[in-house]
């Protein structure tokens, strides 16, 4: 009867040795995956995969076991601060450990190194695909043969053109490998996102030692330390634009939300926010500012690219053309879609009158036209989703209310996003995952507040989908096995659903009182 308080006045007492001792057991299990490094036989891979995630469940076993701790001992304050320092110097040694690794989850890195190697030799990695011709001179035997799509031109906007620059400069300077450099560059970015969540959750009167559901999560350790991937330099962006946003100072919000978009385009969607809270907080004034130093930011970095001229965005027509990974409601809309279509449809909208109807250009264009149905009722579903969340904000005003609700909004429309979307990597969630440290700060009967945590358990069985490298790897085959994705998003939707018959069950009893 009495063990559970003995243990949580146990945990109280010595929750930092705890937390230190969990940080110690995480560190080396995070040297065990930085010593992978899979020959490409099929054998090789498949044990390289089974150990990879037989750490990671391990890791996300001790990261539970400190969130408990943490979530026990507080409102604690006398060792705030020691708390801090243990989850942060924790996080930097979890990614430094992992920063000298090779990449083999992905090697989107090089893709990124290529482009900073054409930059530094005076070249415009916009113009022309890594396979042109006219880039034979600069190919090397290091970089380019683990460059993927080469016939596909550059994706990446033009503040990670710098970036990809400079990280190629900070290895060269310091001798390291190609990618260490970029690596260490983007670490101590997500390194300074920890610190500005430890500032920002205590502002919101918020117990920062939260931050460690960021700060000790495999997902950005792994993804940014261990494979190089851009989206945590994003989410630094966000959360910055969101800090500046909550104090009114609209102008470098909007600074921040530009370059965010310089990262990654999908953060012009939270312009429209900006611009209104402008307007209702300044006026017109205020809100025509905040659009032009958004408008600003972007023609000023796009300038010294522009020579590139339609090929600035030839890759990313490519990209959201047909590429298609992971997906889960975009899948369930796209699958009925297909086997629906009548086949006089397809050949009347896909397949012009003088062309040659074989079965492969038939089987082709039908899966292309399913492509664009499913695609247009999944942007009218996020469509619907994002301006009931607008309008709400232009009716009841959007910064008056809690910081919060803030948050709320933008996990709902970043959920959204990607739950509807053709693709998502693993790493797409690292603009969702600090988002989620500020749950405590939400409105209960917020839609956000049923999301937390079923966005939480998917950002760790994410990792399922790298069961596609089992084959692409040792033969270059991208099938993705069915169970994954059942697993992948069938206990994350469960949990939702949980969540909302507790939240409706609850809103009833209030509502009978």
């Amino acid at each position: 009867m009495n063990a559970l308080p003995t243990l949580a006045a146990a945990l109280k007492k010595h929750h930092n040795s705890l937390l230190a001792l969990l940080g110690s057991l995480s560190l080396l299990l995070y040297y065990f995956l930085s010593q992978q490094s899979p020959s490409p036989g099929a054998a090789s891979i498949n044990a390289a995969l089974n150990q990879f995630f037989v750490i990671l469940a391990l890791l996300f076993a001790l990261l539970l076991s400190a969130v408990t701790i943490v979530r026990v001992i507080l409102p604690q304050k006398n060792t705030l601060r020691l708390s801090l320092l243990i989850i942060f110097v924790g996080a930097f040694l979890f990614r430094m450990v992992l920063v000298g690794q090779s990449p083999w989850l992905s090697n989107d890195i090089f893709r990124y190194l290529w482009d900073g190697r054409l930059l530094d030799h005076g070249i415009n990695p916009y113009t022309f695909p890594p396979a042109a011709d006219e880039l034979a001179q600069v190919r090397d035997a290091v970089i380019y043969p683990n460059v993927d799509h080469k016939s596909v031109h550059s994706v990446y906007p033009p503040v990670l053109q710098v970036l990809f620059w400079l990280g190629l400069k900070i290895s060269e300077l310091f001798a390291l490998a190609p990618f260490a450099g970029l690596k260490l560059l983007f670490v101590m970015v997500d390194l300074g996102l920890v610190l500005v969540l430890f500032r920002l959750l205590a502002r919101m009167k918020i117990d920062p030692r939260w931050a460690i559901l960021y700060a000790w999560h495999p997902l950005p350790i792994i993804e940014i330390a261990g494979s190089g991937h851009t989206d945590g330099l994003g989410a630094f962006t966000l959360i910055l634009m969101s800090a500046f946003f909550l104090r009114q100072r609209f102008s470098l919000a909007a600074v921040f939300l530009a370059l965010g978009f310089l990262i990654k385009f999908l953060t012009a969607m939270f312009l429209p926010f900006l611009v209104v809270a402008a307007w209702q907080e300044g006026g017109l004034k205020k809100a025509a500012s905040t659009i032009a130093i958004f408008t600003l930011v972007i023609l000023v970095c796009y300038a010294p690219f522009v020579t590139a001229g339609e090929n600035l965005y030839a890759g990313l027509l490519v990209y959201s053309e047909k590429w298609r990974f992971n997906d889960s409601m975009f899948s369930l809309i796209f699958t009925p879609v297909h086997w629906l279509l009548p086949d006089e449809l397809v050949k009347f909208l896909m397949i012009p009158a003088h062309w040659e109807i074989s079965p492969q250009v038939y089987v082709t264009r039908r899966i292309d036209l399913a492509l664009i149905i499913a695609k247009l009722i999944v942007g009218a579903l996020f469509l619907f989703v994002y301006l009931r969340l607008l309008l709400r904000g232009i009716k009841s005003k959007i910064l008056p209310q809690a910081a919060g609700h803030w948050f709320a909004i933008l996990i709902i429309i970043l959920a959204a996003f990607f739950l509807l979307s053709p693709t998502l990597h693993p790493w797409y969630l690292l603009w969702l995952l600090p988002l989620l440290c500020f749950k405590d700060g939400m409105p209960v009967n917020a839609s956000s507040s049923t999301l937390i945590l079923p966005l939480w358990i998917l950002s760790a069985t994410v990792f399922l989908s790298y069961s596609v490298l089992a084959n692409y790897l040792p033969a270059g085959l991208w099938h993705e096995p069915l169970w994954v994705r059942w697993v992948e998003y069938g206990i994350p939707c469960g949990v939702w659903l949980w969540a909302m018959r507790r939240s409706v069950m609850a809103s009833t009893r209030f509502r009978r009182l």
